[in-house]
């Protein structure tokens, strides 16, 4: 009977771990919750900042064999238009921009478009330039050259309740740097260092 008993809670404890096994960039959206079926009393959705995936991208640039790296480094990209890029390798004239937009919800389908702005002005980026004096300006980039990947903080959320157990069935912090880390992987296999 105690074994009975012990084979029973090691089944049930190694299918809730395994939830979060199976949880990949393929299928992470599925794991969004609203708060149902939930036990605790605050659910809170967080994204990577640019900061944070700044420091991932050059890891992996640099685990891929990318050199001479900057992050937050201004590119020129013609005679008016600049942009930061957050991870950048001089010497392969490749790098990432930083999209710091969400939406209130994720949305699956954001992760097949180029960028957010795209979708909603027609332009593949904008730059917000201040003067000393305190003065915005924007700068619109139609197109974004090819060398230059949009990383969209909207794609890389996750979840945290005040339960432990609950935190079991969602994305976690640690999960969505790993889905991030298998983007990067992927963009940086289709690249000529």
């Amino acid at each position: 009977m105690k074994k009975t008993i012990l084979t029973i809670l090691f089944v049930i404890s190694s299918t809730l771990c395994l939830s979060q096994n199976d949880i990949n960039s393929g299928n992470y959206y599925n794991y969004y919750s609203n708060g149902e079926n939930l036990k605790g009393t605050k659910l809170t959705t967080f994204w990577l900042n640019k900061l944070e995936v700044s420091q991932i991208l050059k890891e992996e640039m640099k685990n891929n064999g990318f050199e001479w790296l900057s992050d937050f480094r201004i590119l020129k990209l013609d005679s008016i238009n600049h942009v930061v890029s957050v991870c950048y390798s001089e010497k392969s004239k490749f790098g990432f921009l930083y999209e710091s937009t969400h939406g209130m919800i994720p949305n699956v389908n954001n992760r097949k478009i180029k960028s957010m702005y795209k979708s909603m002005t027609g332009n593949d980026y904008s730059e917000k330039i201040v003067n000393i004096n305190g003065q915005s300006d924007y700068i619109k980039i139609k197109e974004i050259p090819n060398n230059l990947i949009i990383i969209k903080e909207d794609c890389y959320w996750y979840q945290e309740t005040d339960n432990n157990k609950d935190n079991k069935k969602l994305v976690t912090k640690e999960i969505i740097i790993e889905i991030l880390r298998e983007d990067i992987r992927q963009i940086l296999s289709e690249v000529k260092k």
